[in-house]
């Protein structure tokens, strides 16, 4: 598979991939996955991540500046500034998230389980070497963002997506990019707390290896299990 961050997106063809990123990456704000302040990871990274040419990153942050969403210094990294003011002009006409938050955070995950349970079996006989490869590289990657919960949530996110391409199915891939949403300010907060990245880094893990052995079961019950352990930091965060 050729760019998966891409891999159905290619009906947009009157849509440039900068654009397409910086849509991406508006969205990524709107769901609370970034925030006003945070740092963005290096052009470098964030090609690594999306699977585009640091060109196309480029490209993406500039426009993202011209909005005022993005603001790029020399010498340092680039900063999200995501101002109540500056939100509401991306907000206008944008209701998917407010679409799944309205829902309870047992409902969610209930779905979440459905959907995901079925893409980590599809992907199991489904993946390739190449996807594979993909998988444990960004697995190499998140060993490295024990204390850097925006890098991480940026590669869990890319993680969860990379599967769902590979199950093959655009209908569970698009049900499982909405539901992935749900409440990413409360994660935030999980995130910071001690050893909660390290333990889904190590969740993420059994879910590879159960796909690089092309097993169903095991990958099923590998998200299941990742899936839960998320559902219970969140519901404990949201009730406590």
């Amino acid at each position: 598979m050729d760019n998966p961050a891409f891999a159905f997106e290619q009906v947009l063809r009157n849509r440039t991939k900068k654009e397409v990123l910086a849509g991406k990456l508006v969205d990524m704000v709107l769901t609370g996955l970034l925030r006003d302040g945070d740092e963005l990871p290096s052009e470098r990274e964030l090609s690594q991540l999306f699977g585009v040419s640091r060109e196309t990153v480029r490209g993406a942050l500039s426009q993202l500046t011209a909005h005022g969403l993005v603001q790029i210094s020399h010498g340092s990294k680039s900063r999200v500034r995501a101002s109540e003011a500056v939100l509401a002009r991306f907000r206008a006409g944008d209701e998917s998230q407010e679409q799944v938050n309205r829902f309870d955070v047992d409902s969610v995950f209930e779905s979440r389980i459905v959907v995901e349970a079925a893409i980590a079996r599809r992907a199991a006989m489904k993946i390739d070497a190449e996807g594979i490869a993909k998988l444990e590289q960004l697995l190499e990657a998140q060993s490295r963002m024990f204390d850097l919960p925006v890098h991480f949530q940026l590669s869990d996110q890319n993680f969860h997506k990379l599967i769902s391409e590979y199950a093959d199915n655009e209908i569970l891939l698009r049900y499982a990019e909405e539901l992935y949403t749900y409440g990413l300010n409360v994660r935030r907060l999980v995130m910071l707390e001690p050893g909660a990245i390290e333990r889904s880094y190590h969740e993420h893990l059994h879910v590879v290896e159960a796909l690089k052995r092309g097993d169903p079961d095991a990958a099923e019950r590998a998200m299941l299990s990742h899936l839960d352990s998320v559902y219970r930091t969140t519901k404990a965060r949201l009730t406590g």
